[in-house]
Parts: structure tokens; C-alpha cells; sequence
């Protein structure tokens, strides 16, 4: 070995050494002897591998963490869940631009009041909110439950009614101009109407990041 090179160059190699622990730290990824980085024999590699661990935006609609799931409506399957948000999404943003209601409150009420599309109201009727029959609806109906819901040709008709009924409301101009964007605030109001329930509302826009759908 010869130790005339190490005296004369240890300077040099001191700060190789430095640098490629500081590139093993800083980039985990890049080392190979990293039991993380290893694949099984035959697995592939795929870009974000770890998306459902951080949660999807918009139309992704993975929860951030399976606890995070609303507790209220937990015997919902999650695929049936993330269907019934990736289809009604485009739907709820449609009615944000046309009636001033953050699509993701439009689309939380529709969620929970039709359980993700499972309630039979929603099922036999496409009634997505839990519309009332009664009252001055001049509409078709059906009787479920006991109780007489509005009944719909198809499922976006059921989203433009719920846009017209809340817009109706004596209170909406004023919520509208208060709570602008809030979607917290359009929760809370929602529920204290009876709408919906806000706690449920909530705990749906935050699980699944509704959101950044306004």
C-alpha cells in the first residue's frame, strides 16, 4: 500500500468522503445498498409509488390517511367512494361557475346526503341531496322510506335542482357575499339549515381535499 499517496492526498480524499455522506443523506434514493430502494424480483418501478401515503388532489380523492376517512359514513367501500367523487367532481365545478357555490360544499352535501350515491333515494330516484316531494315541488316523486322524495330523470338534473333550491333560500345572498370561497363557513351555515350535517360535510372536504376543486 503505498502511504506516501494517502499522506500527500488525505485532504482530498477526507472531503470525497464528506461529500458522498452528505449525498446518501440528502438523496436516499441514489444509494443502491438502501434496503428501501430495493425491488422484489419481477416488481416494477413506478413514478409516485407513494402517492396514496400523501393523498391525491382534485380527482385523485385518496384520503391522506386511512383514519382520516369521514368516521360518519366509514361503511362506505373506498372505491365505491372515490367513483362517486371522480364522476360528480366536474359536475360540482359546473354549478360553482354558474350559481357562486364552492363546488366542493356541492359536492360534500351530495356525498353525504346520498351516502356516495349508495342511499336508495339516490339509487331510485337519483335524488343526490335528499330532496324533499313535498312542499311546493310540482316535480315527479317517488315514496322511499316512508318519506316522499323528489325524483329525477337523471343524476345531473338532481345537481342543477339543489343549485336552484339553495339559491332560493332567503339566506343564500347573504352567505354568498359572506362566506365567498369559505368553504368552512358554507358548512357550518349548510348544517345549521339543516341542509346537511356540517360535522360530516367537513370531515368529507378534509379527507379528500375537496377544496382545491374551488
Amino acid at each position: 500500500m503505498n502511504w506516501n499517496f494517502f499522506k500527500t492526498n488525505w485532504f482530498y480524499l477526507a472531503m470525497g468522503i464528506l461529500l458522498l455522506l452528505y449525498a446518501e443523506r440528502k438523496y436516499p434514493s441514489l444509494n443502491p445498498f438502501n434496503p428501501h430502494n430495493r425491488t422484489a424480483p419481477g416488481e416494477k418501478i413506478t413514478e409516485g409509488k407513494d402517492v396514496q401515503k400523501r393523498g391525491v388532489a382534485l380527482l385523485g380523492f385518496v384520503p391522506d390517511t386511512p383514519k382520516s376517512r369521514p368516521a360518519a359514513l366509514e361503511s362506505i367501500d373506498a372505491v365505491k367512494a372515490e367513483a362517486f367523487l371522480k364522476r360528480f367532481a366536474p359536475v360540482a365545478v359546473s354549478e360553482r361557475k354558474k350559481f357562486g357555490v364552492p363546488a366542493s360544499v356541492i359536492l360534500a352535501v351530495a356525498y353525504v346526503n346520498s351516502e356516495a350515491g349508495q342511499r336508495e333515494s339516490a339509487v331510485a330516484a337519483n335524488n343526490f341531496f335528499a330532496l324533499s316531494g313535498l312542499d311546493n315541488w310540482e316535480g315527479e316523486s317517488a315514496k322511499i322510506g316512508g318519506e316522499r322524495v323528489r325524483k329525477y330523470e337523471t343524476a345531473w338534473a338532481s345537481f342543477r335542482d339543489f343549485s336552484i333550491h339553495l339559491s332560493s333560500q332567503e339566506w343564500f345572498g347573504s352567505l354568498k357575499k359572506s362566506a365567498g370561497n369559505d368553504w368552512r363557513k358554507w358548512a357550518e351555515k349548510l348544517g345549521a339549515e339543516g341542509v346537511s350535517n356540517t360535522k360530516a360535510m367537513l370531515k368529507v372536504m378534509e379527507a379528500y381535499r375537496l377544496f382545491e376543486l374551488d
